[in-house]
Order: C-alpha cells, then sequence, then structure tokens
C-alpha cells in the first residue's frame, strides 16, 4: 500500500469535519433521531457521490426503512445507488451478533470482505457507519477492544469508518473509552457540531504537515537540480550533434559504411536533370565502374526496370513540386540481365532563395532483404502446416472428450424444450414459464454452438492473423474446451490470473494451441499418478514487463536434464506422443518474440512457462514480393 493512497484525501459530507484521509475512525455522540440522519445522510452521500461503496449498519431508534427513506429524499437518484448496487443497509443484531455473539474477528474481516468485493468492482474504497445502540454492558469491553483494533486493521486501507454512539446510553467512563478508541469525536453542543481530537490524532496531523512542508521543500530542490541537469544535457546534445555531423563528413567513413550496407549516396538536380554527386557504391548499384567518371542522369535513368521508370520521374518531380521528401521502390536492370530490388529516399536542398531544385538521398540494395523475408514466409507457412496438422491430430485425440462437452448444453436444450412444450400445453397455457424454459433454451444452444466454432477454429487452416488479445480470456477458452478431460481423470483446475494485464498483438489459433498443448501434457503426467491432481494456470506481468502465463501440474514431474530435451523435435516421454507438439509450441511462441521453457517442480509435478512481450513491431512490408516471385 503507497503513501500517496493513505494521504488521498476523502470528503466526509459533515462540513464541520471537512476532508478524510483513507483509515479514518471516528465517532459521533447523538442525542436524537433527526440528529443522527442529519450526520449519516450527509456521509453517505459523499461517499456514494466520490464512486465509494457505503455500508450503514441500523440499530434502534432507526430502522432499515428509516434509513432508506432519508436517503430517498437527501439523496439524488438514490433508487440506481440501491440497484447497483452502491450502497447495503444491513440491521446491527445481523452485522455485529450473528449467532446472538459479538465476535471481533469475524465483524472485522466483514469489513475487509466489503472493502475486497467493492474493489474488484472498481470502486474508490468502502465507507461504513456503525451504530452502537445494541450494546450491552457486558459486551461494551470487548467492543472497546475491537474499537481499539479497528483503528490498526483499517490502517493504509482505502476504509473509513464512522461509529455513532447514543449519548443517553454512555457514561462518563464510556465516553472517555470512546474518545480514547477513535481519531476525533463528533458532538453536537449548543446547537452546533464540534470536534473533540485526541492527543494522537493532533500529533498526526502537525506531523502530516511537517512531512509535507518537508516535502514541498525536497521538491524545489530536486526540480532545479533536474533544470540544471537538463541543460547540461542539452549542452551535450548539442556537442554531440556537431560530432556526428562531423564524422559524416568523413568520406572514408561514408565510403566503408555505404559498402558494407549496399547503401550508395547521390545528388541531382531534377530541374536540369544533372547528377551532381554518386558515391562510388551508388555508382557500383548501378553497374557503372567508378573509376570511369560520373554517369549522366540519362545513363542512371536507362538503368531502371522500364516498368518501372516512369514511377521513378513522377516521384521525383512530385517532390520537387510539393517540396517534400520522397521514397520509392524500384528495379535495376544491370548490362548483365541481373535485377536488383532498390530503396530510394530523396531529401529536397533548398538553395538562399527556398527553392528545392537539388535534391540528396541514399539508394539501397534490398533484394537480400526481399529474399530473405520471401524464404521466412515460407518458412511460416511450413511451420503453419506441421501446426495444422499437429492440431488436427491432438483434436482426434480428444473426440470423445469434446463430444460430451458439446452433448451436455445440447442435452440440457432438448430438456428445456420439454419443459417449454409442456406449460404451453396445459388448458391455460403458463406464458412465462415457457418463455423462462425458451430462454434456457437459447443460453444451452448459444454455449454448444461457442463450443463448436472454438473447435472449428483449431481445425480451420490458414495464414497467422495476430490482433489484440487479452490472454485470460484465451485460457479461459481453453478451459472450457478441456473441462471433460479434466472431469474424467478427477483433476481439478486452479486459475490464478493477474488483473488489468494490457492485451499483446497475436494469433489466436496459436494461442489456443500452444495452451491446449501444455495443458494435455499436465492432464497426461498426472492421469496414472494415483493422487488426485491439480492443473494451475496463471497469468502475471513480470519483471521484465512481459506478459507471463504458466502451466503447472502435480504429476510425474521429469528429470532436470530433460527440461531442454522435451523441445527437440521427436523426443517424447509419452507411449503415444510425436514429439512434436512441444517443439511446435516453443517455434509459435519465439515467433511472437516470448520465450517457453519447463522447470521441475519443488514438490511434485512440472511448471511449463511461456512469455509475450506487451508490444510487437507490425509484420514486415514485403516491398516488391510479386516481382521477386517473377525473377
Amino acid at each position: 500500500m503507497t503513501a500517496a493512497m493513505t494521504t488521498e484525501m476523502r470528503k466526509t459530507g459533515v462540513d464541520v469535519v471537512g476532508d478524510m484521509p483513507w483509515g479514518t475512525h471516528f465517532c459521533v455522540f447523538y442525542e436524537t433521531k433527526a440528529d443522527l440522519l442529519e450526520t449519516l445522510v450527509s456521509y453517505c452521500r459523499a461517499g456514494l457521490e466520490s464512486d465509494e461503496f457505503c455500508l450503514w449498519v441500523v440499530a434502534a431508534p432507526l430502522t432499515v426503512d428509516d434509513a432508506r427513506q432519508a436517503l430517498r429524499r437527501g439523496v439524488p437518484d438514490f433508487d440506481q445507488y440501491l440497484i447497483d448496487p452502491s450502497i447495503e443497509i444491513v440491521g446491527a443484531r445481523d452485522w455485529y451478533l450473528q449467532d446472538g455473539k459479538f465476535d471481533l474477528r469475524r465483524v472485522v474481516a466483514g469489513w475487509h470482505e466489503k472493502l475486497a468485493h467493492a474493489s474488484t468492482r472498481g470502486y474508490a474504497g468502502v465507507r461504513v457507519t456503525g451504530d452502537t445502540a445494541w450494546l450491552e454492558k457486558n459486551d461494551w469491553r470487548d467492543f472497546c477492544d475491537y474499537e481499539e483494533s479497528l483503528n490498526q486493521s483499517i490502517a493504509n486501507q482505502r476504509l473509513a469508518v464512522m461509529c455513532t454512539y447514543p449519548l443517553e446510553a454512555c457514561g462518563a467512563s464510556e465516553i472517555l473509552d470512546v474518545v480514547q478508541t477513535h481519531q476525533f469525536a463528533l458532538t453536537k453542543r449548543r446547537g452546533s457540531w464540534e470536534v473533540i481530537e485526541t492527543a494522537g490524532h493532533k500529533q498526526a496531523k502537525a506531523e502530516i504537515k511537517r512531512l509535507n512542508e518537508d516535502l514541498e521543500r525536497r521538491v524545489v530542490e530536486r526540480t532545479s537540480q533536474l533544470t540544471a541537469a537538463n541543460r547540461q544535457l542539452t549542452k551535450e546534445i548539442r556537442e554531440r550533434q556537431r560530432a556526428e555531423e562531423a564524422l559524416r563528413r568523413s568520406e572514408a567513413y561514408l565510403t566503408d559504411a555505404q559498402r558494407l550496407t549496399h547503401t550508395g549516396s547521390w545528388a541531382c538536380n531534377i530541374a536540369t536533370r544533372e547528377v551532381l554527386h554518386s558515391s562510388e557504391e551508388h555508382s557500383r548499384l548501378y553497374g557503372f565502374d567508378p573509376d570511369s567518371g560520373l554517369p549522366s542522369f540519362e545513363e542512371f535513368h536507362q538503368r531502371i526496370h522500364p516498368d518501372d521508370q516512369q514511377r521513378f520521374i513522377e516521384s521525383l518531380e512530385t517532390a520537387n513540386r510539393t517540396r517534400t521528401d520522397f521514397e520509392v521502390d524500384f528495379r535495376v536492370v544491370l548490362a548483365d540481365g541481373t535485377t536488383k530490388f532498390m530503396h530510394a529516399l530523396g531529401h529536397p536542398v533548398r538553395n538562399a532563395s527556398g527553392d528545392a531544385g537539388e535534391f540528396a538521398g541514399i539508394s539501397m540494395d534490398v533484394t537480400e532483404q526481399l529474399r530473405a523475408d520471401r524464404e521466412r514466409e515460407t518458412l511460416r507457412q511450413a511451420q503453419a502446416d506441421l501446426a495444422h496438422v499437429t492440431r488436427v491430430t491432438t483434436m482426434g485425440e480428444l473426440t470423445a472428450s469434446l463430444a460430451h462437452e458439446i452433448k451436455q448444453p445440447i442435452a440440457a436444450a432438448v430438456i428445456g424444450a420439454q419443459t417449454c412444450l409442456r406449460w404451453l400445453g396445459r388448458e391455460e397455457p403458463d406464458v412465462p414459464e415457457a418463455r423462462e424454459a425458451a430462454s434456457r433454451i437459447l443460453n444451452d444452444v448459444t454455449r454448444a454452438s461457442n463450443i463448436i466454432n472454438r473447435i472449428r477454429q483449431l481445425f480451420q487452416r490458414g495464414a497467422p492473423e495476430r490482433e489484440l488479445l487479452d490472454v485470460n480470456d484465451i485460457v479461459q477458452e481453453m478451459i472450457g474446451l478441456l473441462r471433460s478431460e479434466t472431469s474424467r481423470y478427477s483433476i481439478s483446475i486452479r486459475s490464478e490470473f493477474a488483473n488489468d494485464l494490457p492485451k499483446v498483438m497475436a494469433d489466436r489459433v496459436q494461442l489456443q494451441q500452444v495452451l491446449m498443448n501444455l495443458m494435455l501434457n499436465g492432464i497426461e503426467a498426472m492421469k496414472d499418478v494415483g493422487a488426485v491432481g491439480e492443473l494451475t494456470i496463471a497469468s502475471r506481468r513480470d519483471d521484465d514487463h512481459q506478459l507471463e502465463i504458466s502451466v503447472g501440474d502435480t504429476g510425474v514431474g521429469l528429470q532436470a536434464e530433460q527440461a531442454e530435451q522435451v523441445f527437440h523435435a521427436f523426443f517424447t516421454t509419452k507411449p503415444q506422443g510425436t514429439g512434436m507438439g512441444l517443439p511446435i509450441s516453443r517455434s509459435i511462441i519465439e515467433s511472437h518474440g516470448g520465450r517457453l521453457w519447463v522447470s521441475p517442480n519443488a514438490g511434485r509435478g512440472a511448471t511449463f512457462r511461456f512469455t509475450l512481450p506487451i508490444d510487437l513491431p507490425g509484420p514486415a512490408d514485403p516491398s516488391f514480393e510479386r516481382a521477386l516471385e517473377q525473377r
């Protein structure tokens, strides 16, 4: 829990109190029912309007209905808050005296359970108020201990608690006990509400003020340091820019770099069609001898493939007319008939009057890069075909389980249809009951359809299609698909999903295949162990800002030396295994920019883990792919 959370201020709704931080625990002494309602309605309204979950524990002289009616009068759109529900109103005996006995640990645990539930629903925190009119003398000491422990229990939690005490039930001793166990007390004197602070609360406020002043001083100092560092950094950047400019002017460096990267520099005047500069490597790219002089613009143009010449000239003229950079892809045909694929970039060079007739740029030979892209695409397709065959084989092995998984909702739909017909077949058809049965039929048929669609996806064959995916959703889908297989061997599934995980760019079917393979391996390892097995699937964000998914089992485990062998093609520890599932799974994960590995558990079994980067680069642009295939 961070310090920023604990010092976050919340509106109390009580003017004399003002704002309060989370973890506040204070009390109110009241004399009349009107005073009590005045304070509590304002307190709850402030919480509801601040997106907090509110819990009001009611005791005599108030009833649950009194509280509800008072809130309806004092809180706009209260019924909507009640429907959400953003507020819960319960009786004090139901909350404090379950089984007729006050249990300190149970009550404190109840507050934290409400906080956990509210947090999962996105509320800012929980605001509580509870009345003590139900207290008997013999419960007083235990309740004081509860109030004291509550201070520690709600510290650094998104909880705020206001306790209300009827003055007529409190003597001097009880009032002292109450004040000592709360951070401050609120009471009405001579018609006005007043705050009574404890010494500890005053000291805490003074300490907070001192810490805030110290923080402001440190911020000023740090800002000054950062400003000085920024000036120094700016100076260093300028010096580096000058050094890089000098480096770029080094002809020897440029010559070596261009030769190694098959990149040549050039400059020309588009208006006069005059070549002003062509580096040695640039001339070589077009098949000219650098020692034979500077080729003319027309000579360079003639070496461009006839189908690309017009497009090349139009790119130059458009850039000259709009005074913008240009970028063009084209082919060069050498004297011996060899074709090269080129990528050129150009930048206008303005003269003193602002005209941009001259251009400087670079041309790069991308032939090998395109060939490599094509080979990688061929390899990806082969891997996709192999992965498809593996998926189909695995799905064939699961035919019985998948059939059972589909038959369940279909059987339920048949029963629902029979029930619907029975309700409609009465002398006086019971339409509401029939409608409800029809609704169940729709849900069951939809469930069966979803299962069939997921199975169909895994059978489909095609190129990988990457999209933004919620990994937790993919895991849930596979858990549902393999539910019958785990039930068949009495294996339980435990999921531990991290919330608010970012989506990843991935292929849905390929991730499903990896998860299915890892889950089936876990089931295979546990089905003959003889003890109740458990498959644990977890997701989290690791220290390298990647998503990590783990699939652990309590099966036979594996030897340390097998941790890498299992990813070798055709290596298997299963009697009927092909030895291809894990190598394919690793290939899929690596193609997504992640990694897959396995390690033995401390007890029984093993755990497979794989990572996926949160930000993945898009697929490479296959420029001139059609032309390359025609070569």
